[in-house]
């Protein structure tokens, strides 16, 4: 069984939901010891095609800004 940390959960919660939708059972650690456990519903598998869509669409999130420029070092200082 794979873990997260509550701190990955908090920062990536797209990513890890799109994980869990695609049938992946996780773990979340705080601290190092587990603290609870992600599940899919049952009755709520996805296909191939739209999981793989998910997946992709989750991923893209930690990619792109708000209204998907590209983010980019230079962002992060002031002009």
């Amino acid at each position: 069984m794979n873990s997260v940390t509550s701190r990955q959960v908090i920062h990536n919660f797209s990513a890890v939901a799109a994980r869990v939708a695609a049938g992946e059972e996780l773990t979340v650690t705080r601290y190092g010891k587990p603290v609870l456990k992600l599940v899919q519903l049952p009755g709520t598998s996805l296909d191939a095609a739209d999981r793989a869509a998910l997946v992709r669409k989750a991923l893209s999130f930690r990619m792109t800004a708000p209204y998907g420029k590209v983010f980019d070092r230079s962002d992060a200082y002031e002009a």
